[in-house]
Parts: C-alpha cells; sequence; structure tokens
C-alpha cells in the first residue's frame, strides 16, 4: 500500500476543495502534517462557508414624536447567519445518531447549539466533541438575517434563501413578512414589479431557483428575478385554494410540497393603520454601517423620550409599504398534507406515506431524514413547531395525530436530546 501522505500537495488542495463540508475539511486536515499544509487556505475559500454580507434593514420603524410631528427612525444593522443540521453517532455505535443543529461552521470543534426547530439559542456548551469518538455528518444548512449586535433573528422575514453562484456574488432571495419576494443588489433591498401572489418557501432545484406562494402554485425566478409561474393551473391545484404555509421539501429522491393546516377559527386579524403621508428620514445617504439612527442632531433618546407612535414599513427600491402587522393568536397547527408532482397527470397528487422516512420543518429549512437512523425518530411522520413556540411536536401521517414532547413519555423525541451533552 502507498503512503498516503507523500501524495503530490498540488493533489491534495483539489481533494480539499472538493469536500462536502468543514466537517469533512475537519478530518482531512487531521490525517498528518503533510495533509493539513495542503488545506491551509482552503478554509477562508470553502464553498460551503458562510459569505460575510452585511444588510441594510428591510424592515423600518417610524416614530411620531408628540410635540412637533417629526417622523424619527431607529434601527440596528443586520447579517447574513448561517446554521447547520448534524447527524451524530457514536464511533462505536454508528447505525443510530442524533440531530443536532450549530450556528457556527465548527471552525474551532466547538458546538454553539440551537434549537433544532428554531434559532433559539440552547445555552453554552463546553462539551468538546471528539471526532475520534464521535461520527459527526452535515445534512443540511440553512440561514436567517440576525442582527450584528443582539444576534436575533430579524422578525420581518419569512424566509432567507442563499444560491451560491460560482466565481461570483452570490444571491439573497427572501420572503418579507408581507409575501413578497425581494433580492439584496447593489447595496438594497430590491422589490420585484407586479407579484401577483404571496410567497411561502424558496428550493434550488437542477440548478433552478423555484418559489411557491400560498396556493401551492410553483414560479420560477430567472437570474434577472424574473417570476414566471410554472407548473399546474390553479383549479388543479392543491389544498382546494387554501392559503396556508407551503414548503419545499425532498423526499426519497423527489420534490414535494408541505402544506401546514392550521385552525383557521384562531386567526383573527387587524390591519394596523398607516399614514401614506410619513416619510422616512435618512441621516445620511450610506447607513451600511450605522448602528441607530437618529432624530437629525445627534439625539439617541429624542426617540424612545417623546415617541408615542409607531409605524412599521418595509423599505426597498420600490418605497414605503406598510407592513400591516396582525393582531392575531399565533396559529395552531391542525395536521399537515403532503404532495408530489406526478409528471404524467401533470398536477400535484397527495402521499399518502413516506415509508421510513420522516420530515422536518425548521424556521428556515425543512428536510427529511431516515426514520431508521435517528433514535426515537417516527417514520412517515413529521416533526414541527407552532409559531412563536419552541416546543417540538410531531404528526403522524398514518392516523392524522399530533404529539407534544412535553406531553409525551414516549421516545419518539429522542434524537433531538443527545445523551452527550
Amino acid at each position: 500500500m502507498g503512503d498516503w501522505s507523500k501524495l503530490p500537495e498540488e493533489l491534495l488542495g483539489l481533494i480539499a476543495l472538493r469536500l462536502y463540508s468543514v466537517i469533512e475539511l475537519i478530518r482531512f486536515r487531521s490525517i498528518c502534517k503533510s495533509w493539513r499544509s495542503s488545506a491551509s487556505g482552503v478554509n477562508k475559500n470553502h464553498s460551503l462557508s458562510s459569505p460575510l454580507i452585511y444588510f441594510k434593514p428591510l424592515q423600518i420603524i417610524l416614530a411620531r414624536a408628540q410635540a412637533n410631528g417629526q417622523i424619527l427612525s431607529k434601527y440596528h444593522g443586520t447579517v447574513l447567519s448561517r446554521a447547520t443540521f448534524f447527524r451524530v453517532t457514536l464511533a462505536s455505535s454508528p447505525d443510530q445518531g442524533w440531530l443536532i443543529k450549530s450556528d457556527t461552521d465548527l471552525k474551532y470543534r466547538n458546538f454553539h447549539l440551537l434549537n433544532c426547530l428554531s434559532r433559539k439559542a440552547l445555552g453554552r456548551s463546553r462539551k468538546l466533541i471528539s471526532l475520534s469518538e464521535f461520527i459527526v455528518s452535515e445534512i443540511q444548512e440553512s440561514y436567517a438575517v440576525v442582527g450584528r449586535r443582539t444576534r436575533e433573528t430579524a422578525s420581518e422575514f419569512k424566509r432567507v434563501f442563499l444560491v451560491r453562484v460560482q466565481g461570483g456574488d452570490h444571491r439573497v432571495l427572501v420572503i418579507g413578512i408581507d409575501g413578497k419576494i425581494r433580492f439584496w443588489k447593489g447595496g438594497i433591498w430590491n422589490g420585484i414589479k407586479k407579484q401577483v401572489a404571496q410567497f411561502s418557501d424558496f428550493v434550488l432545484d437542477e440548478g433552478l431557483t423555484y418559489a411557491v406562494d400560498t396556493k401551492g402554485i410553483m414560479w420560477w425566478i430567472s437570474s434577472a428575478y424574473d417570476i414566471i409561474r410554472y407548473g399546474t393551473k390553479l383549479h388543479e391545484n392543491i389544498t382546494n385554494g387554501s392559503c396556508g404555509e407551503k414548503r419545499f421539501v425532498r423526499c426519497r429522491g423527489e420534490l414535494y410540497i408541505v402544506d401546514r393546516l392550521i385552525d383557521e377559527n384562531l386567526l383573527k386579524r387587524k390591519a394596523d393603520s398607516y399614514d401614506d403621508n410619513a416619510i422616512v428620514h435618512f441621516r445620511n445617504a450610506d447607513y451600511t454601517n450605522a448602528d441607530l439612527w437618529e432624530d437629525g442632531n445627534g439625539n439617541d433618546d429624542f426617540f424612545a423620550a417623546q415617541a408615542h407612535r409607531f409605524i412599521h414599513v418595509l423599505h426597498d427600491n420600490l418605497g414605503n409599504v406598510s407592513c400591516k402587522p396582525f393582531e392575531r393568536d399565533p396559529p395552531k397547527t391542525i395536521g399537515f398534507k403532503v404532495y408530489k408532482n406526478d409528471e404524467e397527470l401533470l398536477k400535484w397528487v397527495e402521499v399518502k406515506s413516506l415509508g421510513d422516512n420522516a420530515i422536518v420543518i425548521a424556521t428556515n429549512a425543512c428536510f427529511s431524514v431516515s426514520a431508521h437512523e435517528f433514535y426515537g425518530c417516527l417514520p412517515n411522520s413529521i416533526y414541527f413547531t407552532d409559531e412563536k413556540e419552541e416546543e417540538i411536536k410531531v404528526f403522524k401521517l398514518d392516523d392524522g395525530s399530533i404529539t407534544t414532547m412535553s406531553e409525551s413519555e414516549q421516545s419518539c423525541f429522542q434524537m433531538f436530546v443527545p445523551s452527550f451533552l
């Protein structure tokens, strides 16, 4: 057998560039000195590393002061944040494992753990995971826009999607709380004119970017950011025209749509009034690095002391749009339906069984796993949380029942509770 440590450095460098994840890169670098040296420059340019992108705010808060009616505005800068889902198994028992989520690339082998189905931090963990004792596999990535100082998720975004462009600038697309698609370009959020739908999710399929709207219709998003309807007609589409949350998911090698069914009786909407005459006063033209907007006189406290009414607007290159926030109870999930596209019938058909697979619906990711590879994972099921809740629930596709983690003495949530933490 040849001496692997003596492979040409140029060849080792090419191999390192083709590794699937940061975890594989760490394993590669740990083989020997020559392998570590050959991959010394890969970390910075690795295809799966998170690009550092700073954003101006999409949502702007306007306040009308009691005294003089002056419009104020305040915001904190935001940045693109990458989170990664991992399957972790014991090296001595690799058949089953746990699902964990981290908001780092593990450059220093530290896990900054998050709730698997949201972005809430689980607290600081000083546990070091030795790659000689555990097998760590990256299975999914997700993106969010978070505050640069607070690291809290920006509430004006429903979905954040990164399209990697080989040798070019990555494309960032978002779905705002108004259901409209925007993209980041030229240092500003850009709206797309004449959007006739409210959108729910994105997917990259065979190099093309698609979106699904709340009625279950797929749309193709071109490289020029044109949105073109793609697929079945409206009356042939799913859920009889309901407008709930739709998510893309890959399962068994096919593209599915998951339709969340909610209790419509709990939705009590009340549109927020909006002053069409409200004007945003920018402190200066370049506010990329600004941390706080003031009253124009450098008085930060003026905002908090005198403002009595707030107006939320979404600001992009097309102007200001009222957020019209809803005063409602969080929608309660009562079930799910799963569909796949039948290419022969040219329509979406309902899927009654996922086989050995389970679907995991997180805040900014939706993916499937093989149930037998995770401790306690139920096949033919969907793991999820309700809006503004952290508690994990599981929906059983076969009988339509929902089990909550705190109410269950079963082991069906064991995969979210690693024994080594």
